[in-house]
């Protein structure tokens, strides 16, 4: 029986422990920070990163290159995987899925790439549909399928709890974010299919949350195979929105790496609607 091992990137999401003794790989994305680099799978990356946000200091990030992909690639060779699939973000978000690209035309192992079409838990509950087709002994081409149909289902619905760290991306005036600001603004957004796209500007914290859970529950978030909550530093936020959907299947951390272009406070919800 042919084995075939994922592989993916720590802005998943996925919790410690959710993918042990499985097939899956997290490749760490890398957070600078003034003082000095972290993985953004240590345990400990969210809290140093808020910290430095808050106290105003430069942090960014680098997705990992092609020749972390590839030795992703072969370290999964090495452990007994006969064939690798990659799963990476939307190309349209980051160099990642070209990276990958790079790294499987050099590797000796055969790896295949999947666009996962979006990002963070979304992509993490792609790279678990895959992992689960893998465990159950299938081909490395009917895993990649299963990933390609995985991603073709993948949703996300989040809320900012804060507009004023968006400015740092230079793609929101300043007037229009200090007007959000003192409205106290709380901007709902679905990514979807590579794309980001503004569903409601609530006033509340509570107003965001119930916002979520009806723009969840009309894309299909109630019959989803799989679904995820996710939180940037507000586990209390995040098990308010998961009563209020009825459940999920599990909490997880906003990854950090992610977290540097929203800054703390962020719930969302992920699925993957029915087959």
């Amino acid at each position: 029986m042919t084995r075939v091992a994922i592989i993916t990137d720590s802005s998943t999401c996925l919790p410690p422990g959710v993918a042990s003794g499985r097939t899956v790989s997290i490749v760490p994305v890398v957070i600078h920070l003034p003082s000095g680099e972290v993985r953004g799978d240590r345990p400990d990356a969210a809290a140093l990163v808020y910290e430095a946000m808050g106290r105003d200091e430069p942090v960014k990030s680098s997705a990992p290159t092609p020749l972390e992909y590839l030795e992703a690639i072969d370290a999964a060779a090495g452990r007994g995987a006969d064939e690798v699939v990659v799963i990476t973000p939307a190309a349209e978000l980051t160099v990642m899925h070209r990276n990958a690209c790079v790294a499987v035309e050099l590797a000796s192992c055969p790896a295949r790439v999947v666009d996962s079409r979006t990002a963070a838990a979304a992509q993490g509950l792609v790279a678990l549909e895959a992992a689960s087709a893998a465990d159950a002994g299938n081909t490395a081409e009917e895993v990649r399928m299963t990933a390609v149909a995985a991603s073709r289902r993948a949703h996300l619905v989040a809320a900012l709890d804060r507009v004023d760290f968006v400015r740092r991306s230079g793609r929101v005036p300043s007037v229009a974010l200090g007007f959000a600001e003192h409205l106290g603004i709380k901007p709902v957004f679905q990514l979807r299919d590579g794309e980001v796209e503004r569903l409601g500007v609530p006033r509340s914290e509570r107003t965001a949350l119930r916002r979520i859970v009806q723009e969840a529950w009309a894309r299909g978030s109630r019959s989803a195979g799989r679904s995820a909550v996710f939180h940037a530093a507000c586990p209390e936020r995040a098990e308010r929105l998961r009563l209020m959907l009825g459940g999920t299947d599990l909490v997880t951390e906003f990854s950090p790496s992610m977290g540097i272009h929203t800054g703390p406070g962020v719930v969302g919800v992920a699925w993957l609607s029915g087959a």
